[in-house]
């Protein structure tokens, strides 16, 4: 008989064409006086500039050096530059949300954030750092942004590749949430609701990056497919996080194993198949084996740099983490999906 648990913190969303002229306003919704907008060089920088302006005297500069994955360097570089800040701004992609939840893991400052991909970070309370050849992640409330604002007006330049790649990561949360033991029926209903607008939606941003209505659907799934990683993350995310700590590239990591890791656990999921292939409109891992080929993205391990001399090393951190849900992960499956994916 079904069972489970529903607990979500509460965070505000504002979704607008143009949302970002109200960043002021919810700075000041939040208390922030003296709030650091952080970011990645260039690009990044160039956001975090504009929002600088935006929050005017509330701002309390520009540190834009995040960067993918949030080495523990520059993870200690963010916090020593918020010391004395009231709040944080994220502007941009994972990188920058992602060091600003490390420093306000750190240092407690609230978070309001201003995703410009489709990764879904900015919905979820789970942190990650990086340090060495390993990746370290967890979950902790208080890195949970309190306030988002989504202005798909943002996301018109974002090129073809990160479009694809950071909404396939989005993608890989959906389809997650259909196995994970922690799986609920509100979360696995936006999950399917949200891999179904990353189906439709997304090949149309990839073809024309102009398409304001396909981005603003890629911008609603990003967010539920972020709001469902409150249901706990299993292999798929697990071996991303543990071949990220390789260095190999976040989102573009999470497609190239989606459609091997989906057939995997689907055999041994039905109501997840089911689920999946009605948002899909088809057989689960086949339509996501198919929309990878349609993206300009990297389509094999090898041509990430993952080097096949460190398929033991994954296999062993992989299993050591007992996976069982929805079914048990060995060693060896790891090694058979490396090398499918290579």
């Amino acid at each position: 008989m079904i069972s489970f648990v529903h607990d979500l913190p509460a965070q505000r969303v504002v979704f607008a064409p143009g949302a970002v002229a109200r960043i002021a306003d919810e700075a000041a919704r939040l208390g922030l006086n003296r709030a650091l907008v952080i970011a990645t060089p260039g690009g990044g920088a160039r956001l975090g500039g504009r929002l600088v302006e935006i929050l005017s005297s509330r701002a309390a500069g520009l540190h834009a050096q995040a960067s993918l994955h949030v080495p523990k360097s520059v993870a200690e570089e963010g916090i020593a530059a918020a010391r004395g800040a009231d709040g944080l701004v994220a502007a941009g992609g994972g990188a920058a949300i992602g060091l600003a939840k490390i420093i306000a893991r750190d240092l407690g400052l609230p978070i309001l954030a201003v995703p410009t991909t489709y990764s879904g970070s900015e919905a979820t309370a789970i942190w990650g750092m990086s340090e060495g050849e390993r990746k370290f992640t967890g979950k902790d409330v208080r890195v949970l942004p309190r306030t988002i604002v989504y202005d798909p007006e943002l996301t018109l330049a974002l090129p073809a590749a990160v479009s694809a790649a950071s909404g396939m990561n989005g993608i890989a949360h959906c389809v997650e949430a259909l196995w994970v033991g922690e799986r609920t029926p509100f979360l696995m209903a936006l999950a399917g609701d949200a891999a179904r607008r990353f189906a439709v939606h997304l090949p149309r941003v990839v073809a024309s990056g102009g398409d304001r209505e396909a981005r603003a659907e890629c911008l609603v799934a990003a967010w539920l497919a972020g709001v469902v990683l409150a249901s706990g993350t299993g292999l798929q995310h697990k071996l991303a996080h543990v071949l990220g700590g390789l260095g190999l590239p976040h989102a573009e990591t999470h497609a190239i194993i989606l459609p091997h890791v989906t057939r995997f656990n689907l055999a041994a999921a039905p109501q997840a198949q089911a689920r999946l292939a009605a948002a899909l409109g088809g057989d689960g891992a086949d339509r996501l084996a198919a929309l990878l080929r349609g993206f300009p993205i990297p389509q094999r391990l090898r041509e990430v740099g993952f080097d096949r001399a460190k398929t033991d090393f994954v296999a062993q951190e992989v299993a050591a983490m007992a996976i069982t849900a929805p079914r048990k992960v060995t060693a060896g499956d790891v090694r058979t999906l490396l090398a499918a994916a290579y």
